[in-house]
């Protein structure tokens, strides 16, 4: 294969690759949707962008009551207008205080947003808005019953978890969240942290495949080498059994 030919298939590689992991992804957390929830499920959507996991949420539990934060207006106005009718849409980011917040917001690819600029694959135009900011165990706070919580917020996933500590000690829900290099260490937050928030919480942590297929959770140091590494981005967190 010439030089020009293999620099080529290396570019197709770069662009194809994070796609189909993302689609991996997507497909791995419908499967665990429709392991984990019941008819009367409680599904909290973090970070709900165009809201196509939601719209699972929605169909397999009929009669539950589900959630779906987005602080992208536009984002936000439309999956209101879509689902407003069949679940709360809340125009809020969340995290582990209430406050007014700046919010980077990636148009050129709005997935990529945050409240604070990390790595992007490639060059983005990046427009700096207000959004609010509030803990889920606030929002939360009336209701009886959660889950599954879906966190995907670039970065910023630990300051959700603790802003939803209440939730998840009441209810033990499965939770499913982006924890990569290049997203989370733009907040200064380590594999470390995660581990140690979720052992306090006596939770444990698979890949995603590692829980569809029943096998054992992760060892602390597969966690942080796939964090290190960037093998895996999502991870599963469950309340241990004893």
């Amino acid at each position: 294969m010439n030089t020009s030919m293999n620099n080529s298939v290396k570019s197709i590689v770069k662009k194809v690759f994070p796609v189909t992991l993302n689609q991996r992804y997507d497909k791995q957390t419908k499967r665990i949707m429709q392991i984990v929830l019941e008819d009367e499920s409680t599904f909290i959507d973090v970070g709900s962008h165009k809201g196509e996991v939601l719209e699972l949420a929605l169909k397999i539990s009929k009669k539950g009551k589900h959630f779906a934060f987005e602080p992208i207006p536009n984002l936000f106005h439309k999956l209101n207008d879509k689902y407003g009718s069949k679940c709360e849409v809340l125009n809020y980011g969340l995290s582990d205080q209430k406050k007014q917040s700046s919010f980077q917001h990636v148009t050129t690819n709005p997935a990529y947003s945050g409240i604070k600029m990390r790595t992007y694959p490639k060059d983005e135009q990046v427009e700096t808005i207000q959004i609010q900011l509030d803990t889920l165990d606030n929002q939360l706070k009336q209701h009886d019953r959660v889950d599954m919580i879906k966190i995907d917020v670039e970065g910023a996933e630990l300051e959700v978890l603790k802003g939803a500590k209440k939730i998840i000690e009441k209810f033990h829900p499965i939770i499913v969240f982006e924890h990569g290099l290049g997203a989370s260490d733009h907040y200064n937050t380590s594999p470390e942290d995660i581990l140690s928030f979720f052992d306090d919480h006596q939770y444990q942590l698979f890949t995603l495949k590692g829980f569809i297929a029943d096998e054992p959770a992760l060892l602390r140091n597969e966690f942080i080498d796939f964090y290190l590494t960037n093998k895996e981005y999502y991870f599963l967190a469950k309340l241990r059994v004893s």
